[in-house]
C-alpha cells in the first residue's frame, strides 16, 4: 500500500482540509493559479497537488482533476476530484453546491440582505460585464447577507446561486461598491483583493454523503469582521 506523501512536499501556504478516494479539497493562497495558464503552466494549485500526490512514485499515473476556480488573488476552497468521472459528476450537480464567499466591499450597501441579478457576458480582453439582453449573457444570481459595516466598507456572506466567471466582483461592483483590492473592477486599493471562498456543502459525488467544509478567513479578514458570524 503506498504511503501519503510527507507534508514536507505540500506546497507553501496550502492546507489539505478534506481528502478521500475520490475527492481532495484545499485551502489555496491568495496569489495562486487555480489551474495551468498559457503564461504560468507550473505554478498553479493543480500542477502542484498533482506533484504533491505523485511524491516518491516516479511512474505514478495519478490525476486531480479541478471542479471549480477560483481568481488568482481569492483564497479558500478548491476542489479536485480524483478522476474525470467524478468530476463530470460534480460539474452536472454543481447548481446544487451551497457556496458562500466572505467579501469586503466599498462603501455602506443599504440593505443588510438582498439578491444581485444581471446577465453576464466578457468581451474580447476577457472582460465580464453584465448586459441587459438575456441572449447576449449567462443569467447570474447573487444572494448576500452583511456581517459588519464600518465608516467605509461593507463586509458581507455572498452566496452564488449561479457560478459564473468575477459573478461576485462584477456584480458588486457595478452597484456601486466594488470589492476592496479588486484592480479589476474596482480599484479600489487594499492589502489584497478581499474574497474568500469561504463555504461549501454538497452530497458527496459517488457516496451521497453530505460534506460540509469551511477555511477560516485569513488573517487580513479578521479587522472587518465580528466575533460571532
Amino acid at each position: 500500500m503506498a504511503k501519503n506523501p510527507p507534508e514536507k512536499f505540500l506546497p507553501r501556504g496550502v492546507r489539505i482540509l478534506f481528502e478521500d478516494a475520490d475527492l481532495l479539497i484545499i485551502e489555496k493562497p491568495c496569489g495562486l493559479l487555480s489551474v495551468p495558464a498559457r503564461y504560468e503552466p507550473d505554478r498553479n494549485a493543480l500542477s502542484l497537488m498533482t506533484n504533491f500526490i505523485r511524491k516518491g512514485q516516479s511512474k505514478s499515473r495519478k490525476e486531480l482533476f479541478a471542479v471549480n476556480r477560483l481568481d488568482r488573488e481569492t483564497s479558500g476552497l478548491l476542489v479536485f476530484a480524483k478522476s474525470l468521472v467524478l468530476r463530470e459528476a460534480m460539474h452536472e450537480d454543481w447548481q446544487s453546491v451551497k457556496k458562500h464567499y466572505l467579501a469586503v466591499l466599498a462603501g455602506k450597501l443599504p440593505q443588510d440582505e438582498g439578491i444581485i441579478e444581471s446577465y453576464l457576458a466578457q468581451d474580447e480582453a476577457y472582460r465580464v460585464f453584465s448586459v441587459k439582453n438575456p441572449r447576449e449573457g449567462k443569467l447570474a444570481q447573487t444572494r448576500y447577507r452583511v456581517l459588519a459595516r464600518g465608516a467605509n466598507w461593507t463586509a458581507v456572506c455572498a452566496e452564488l446561486i449561479t457560478g459564473r466567471k468575477n459573478q461576485i466582483r462584477v456584480q458588486f461592483s457595478e452597484i456601486g461598491h466594488p470589492v476592496l483590492g479588486d484592480r479589476m473592477y474596482g480599484k479600489i486599493r487594499a492589502e489584497r483583493l478581499a474574497l474568500h471562498a469561504w463555504k461549501l456543502a454538497f452530497a458527496h459525488p459517488r457516496t451521497s454523503k453530505p460534506i460540509e467544509l469551511e477555511s477560516p478567513p485569513p488573517e487580513f479578514f479578521e479587522k472587518y469582521l465580528p466575533r460571532e458570524r
